[in-house]
Order: structure tokens, then sequence, then C-alpha cells
């Protein structure tokens, strides 16, 4: 997937400033999202910078009981995913290790417009 650089980094800095929030257990693990035209991505890393490759990843959608998606996050720590729903979504990122981080993000519908 190809994500326009100056649109993902300027989304990206809105996105963080005004919705992320995120939940660290165990050791020190990083995680942000993002979005393009095209997806919301999220990615993780550890304290020491390394990437949460090949992490396993837990999408839930607003109000849902059961996952809306899950998979791994690729080398680079990065996963990427199409919302379908506005409101607050819980994306859960967790090693095998059992190092894991809890991050939630609000999608708008004018968010929705753009996919």
């Amino acid at each position: 997937m190809k994500i326009p650089s100056t649109k993902f980094s300027s989304f990206l800095l809105l996105l963080l400033a005004l919705t992320i929030t995120g939940q660290v257990q165990a050791h020190s693990v990083h995680g942000e999202t993002g979005s393009s035209s095209e997806a919301l991505c999220t990615s993780a890393s550890y304290d020491d910078g390394g990437p949460m490759s090949y992490a396993n990843v837990e999408i839930t959608a607003p109000n849902a009981e059961v996952p809306f998606q899950s998979g791994r996050t690729d080398r680079n720590g990065y996963f990427c995913f199409r919302p379908d729903a506005p409101g607050r979504w819980k994306i859960t990122i967790k090693d095998e290790d059992g190092h894991f981080v809890r991050l939630g993000t609000k999608v708008s519908k004018e968010m929705l417009s753009q996919h």
C-alpha cells in the first residue's frame, strides 16, 4: 500500500494530538496510529526503538464484543486496517513474550468518507 508521506505525516500529527490514548503493560512498549487516504495504520515498538515484528494484533470496533479484525504486524511493527464505522476503536498489540500495548483511536464520519 502506498501512503503519501506529506498527507500521512500531517494527519498522523493531528490524529496523535487529538485522539490517541495508550496503556502500556510489562516492559516499555510504544504504539501509534495514523491514517492515510486508504487505511488506519498502527505501529508498535519496544523502548529500545526496535519494532514489535510479527506481533499479534486485535482490532475491536466501537460497541463490539467480537474482534473486527486480527492479524500480525509486519517485520517493521506496522499493521493497517480499514474501519467501517465511526466511533472509538480499540487496538491491542501483543508479542509472544507477553509485552503488549493497548491503543484507542476515534474514527470520525469525515475520516470514513476519505476511505
